[in-house]
């Protein structure tokens, strides 16, 4: 209960100086920089309140969704038969490490030039930002299983099945989570930055919109906002990973 409650005492304090920072900066710079709080608060609210945030949301939320069930699946089975066939991972993830260290955004021209200026090019946009590292992080965790584990699966006669379901991924999942926990948010990530180039729907067009028209009081709104939605998916990841201990 103690460790609780101090938990909730610094994050209220984070919050705080978090807070401070922000009015000192818009006091600093003033409301052609920076919306202050308070300011940010009422135009949120009156996106929330409106109509013409939600058809927008629904665009990115849909993209994401799809990006990232991709990304996931991708990631963890690329992940897995790496891990599984050593010698073509020592070959393959020098050349995924090195393009997930490449900023993506340079890649987009390339991406727009193929799929276009539709949802496509923003869906493999995102899924490019989100596979890559739960690619790395799935391929992490199959080098740290032990080998033990495995020699001893099919001493007991386990099928590849039983041996895949039993041994590998109870101790590959926490990593993999982690992964998945980071993915999402770089899906996330990646989709909005399809948007604000090169599209006429999705969050990420409301900001780019705010933008050109020196709306900071919709910018703060749209990025605070984006920051709640990031701070639940992270919750939601974590949620999920104790549920599962």
């Amino acid at each position: 209960m103690r460790a609780f409650l101090s938990v909730r005492t610094d994050r209220l304090l984070a919050v705080i100086m978090l807070l401070a920072l922000w009015m000192a900066l818009h006091h600093g710079y003033g409301d052609e920089a920076l919306a202050s709080p308070l300011a940010t608060v009422r135009r949120m609210a009156d996106l929330l309140s409106g109509t013409r945030l939600w058809p927008h949301a629904a665009v990115t939320l849909s993209v994401w969704l799809v990006a990232f069930v991709l990304a996931a699946f991708t990631g963890v089975m690329t992940g897995m038969l790496m891990g599984l066939y050593r010698s073509v991972g020592q070959v393959v993830e020098p050349f995924v490490s090195a393009l997930a260290s490449l900023p993506k955004v340079t890649l987009y021209p390339m991406v727009l030039l193929i799929f276009g200026l539709g949802l496509s090019s923003k869906l493999v946009f995102g899924f490019l930002h989100g596979v890559l590292p739960i690619l790395l992080f799935t391929l992490g965790a199959m080098r740290q299983l032990p080998l033990i584990q495995m020699k001893s699966a099919q001493a007991m006669g386990l099928s590849r099945t039983a041996c895949l379901r039993h041994v590998m991924l109870p101790s590959i999942w926490p990593s993999v989570l982690a992964g998945l926990k980071l993915g999402a948010s770089l899906t996330l990530l990646g989709v909005l930055i399809g948007e604000m180039f090169g599209a006429q729907k999705g969050l990420g067009f409301l900001l780019m919109s705010a933008m050109e028209l020196n709306d900071t009081a919709s910018l703060s709104a749209l990025s605070l906002l984006l920051l709640i939605v990031a701070l639940g998916l992270n919750a939601t990841f974590s949620r999920f990973a104790c549920g599962l201990r």
